[in-house]
């Protein structure tokens, strides 16, 4: 886990481990998806990466249902 702080400006600053590990460079473009209690952030792969991984169901529905699995399990314990 890391922590980063918040700008006055509402910026944060992916730390350079995390932009290498996903390939995140300058200028690239990530996905800010809203859980209600929590945000999840996807980088958007360039135009030819695209296809090399296909889903069946967008990322943003496969986390929903990752969530609402993983509240199932935790409501068991």
């Amino acid at each position: 886990m890391v922590t980063v702080k918040v700008s006055s400006k509402g910026q944060i600053v992916l730390p350079k481990s995390i932009r290498e590990k996903f390939g995140i460079n300058a200028g690239d473009e990530v996905e800010i998806l809203d859980f209600g209690s929590e945000i999840v952030i996807v980088p958007l792969r360039k135009a030819s990466l695209r296809g090399l991984v296909k889903f069946d169901k967008p990322v943003k529905e496969i986390l929903r249902e990752v969530r609402e699995e993983e509240a199932k399990l935790e409501a068991k314990r």
